[in-house]
């Protein structure tokens, strides 16, 4: 890895860097201050309730987790965070993950810098190594950033939130959201023109995400939603139960291992320059 293409990237991409900082933040504000207008209210419990098991189930909800998010007390502010913030956390950041990845290696030869960028005495897995490096360094900003605004916004509203376990479900979020830059990288390796690898990455980023939502229909074809890595993405389990289901961890990891991996072994073995 090049660090001194490390900070070059992080520098090229420090005002996105800032504005996605500060959408999260305010993002995560906002959804907890509207939280007390909401906490008490029976109606919201009475609406859900009486949605069928399909659709909760498209957002991961069942009656069982609906009866922990509203509890004894009222909506609870755990629960209304992942409903409302960190249920679509993975999706809203994976938008900027799959526009960077996808455009990590097509974009340098759609704009001809690939050519300076092997003048230097660097290998070419190394470009996408380190550039790769930079995005995830990126989204761990992103994830402490979302964490920050929670916290934030826990200091104008009563009752506080697990912080332990919503670490844990931004933890998984983050795992999602590494697996999706993976293969977006992959793609940009493999097809070296940015408005195809977008229109590429994109298409599996959505279809993967209606997917997901299909499932509960889908009768007994459900075990298709097990291709969408949406599927793995359970923060109602982590919030609720403290469960990090090793198996969306395996999943999470294991695309992001082989996507990497596969992308480096791709552009290393191009022969003709890029």
């Amino acid at each position: 890895m090049s660090f001194a293409l490390l900070r070059v990237n992080v520098r090229l991409s420090q005002w996105a860097i800032f504005g996605w900082i500060v959408f999260l933040v305010a993002y995560a504000l906002f959804v907890v201050l509207i939280y007390p207008s909401i906490a008490q209210s029976t109606g919201l419990l009475e609406y859900m309730k009486s949605l069928p098991e399909s659709m909760l189930g498209s957002f991961g909800l069942t009656p069982e987790i609906i009866d922990e998010l509203f509890g004894k007390e009222g909506f609870s502010l755990d629960g209304w965070l992942v409903t409302e913030f960190l249920n679509y956390w993975p999706i809203v950041v994976g938008i900027y993950a799959f526009m960077f990845g996808s455009g990590i290696l097509s974009r340098e030869a759609d704009r001809g810098t690939i050519e300076l960028l092997l003048s230097h005495p660097v290998q070419r897995y190394t470009i996408v190594a380190t550039k790769f490096v930079a995005l995830l360094a990126i989204l761990a900003l992103l994830l402490v950033a979302s964490l920050a605004g929670v916290l934030l916004g826990t200091l104008f509203v009563e009752g506080g939130v697990d912080l332990g376990r919503m670490s844990l479900v931004l933890v998984q979020a983050g795992m999602a959201v590494a697996a999706i830059a993976a293969y977006s990288t992959l793609v940009s390796c493999l097809v070296l023109d940015p408005r195809r690898s977008v229109a590429i990455v994109g298409g599996i980023m959505a279809a993967s995400f209606i997917l997901n939502m299909l499932v509960p229909a889908l009768g007994a074809a459900a075990w298709l939603g097990k291709l969408s890595l949406f599927y793995y993405y359970r923060p109602f389990d982590v919030v609720f139960r403290g469960e990090l289901a090793a198996s969306s961890t395996l999943v999470y990891l294991g695309v992001t291992g082989v996507c990497f991996l596969a992308a480096l072994v791709v552009v290393q073995r191009r022969r003709a320059v890029i």
